[in-house]
């Protein structure tokens, strides 16, 4: 029995799908300054999202690893511990650096 497998390829962004980095890019898109994510992080997954996130457009003819990033966008992240919740969370922030839109 053969099994076809499919890759989602990085311009089959689920645009109407309305997921939490989908709309956390969305509001980062049009705020156009560091947008904090909402959620607590390790510093682990913390330190990963922000590598993720920073490197995507290296990534072509691959999935993304964090949904709502579309194709030729660069993102810039960074991570920080947080005040707020234990010693061990840490916020993740975002920007977008150049889209789709900034190519002239």
């Amino acid at each position: 029995m053969q099994v076809e497998t499919t890759t989602r390829r990085p311009h089959m962004v689920h645009e109407g799908r309305n997921t939490f980095w989908t709309r956390t890019f969305a509001a980062a898109r049009s705020d156009g300054g560091w947008v904090r994510v909402p959620r607590l992080y390790t510093r682990a997954s913390a330190a990963q999202l922000t590598s993720d996130i920073c490197n995507a457009h290296r990534r072509v003819g691959e999935t993304f690893r964090v949904r709502g990033i579309r194709v030729d966008e660069r993102w810039a992240a960074r991570w920080e511990t947080t005040a707020e919740g234990s010693q061990c969370d840490h916020v993740v922030w975002v920007r977008l650096v150049a889209g789709p839109k900034d190519d002239g």
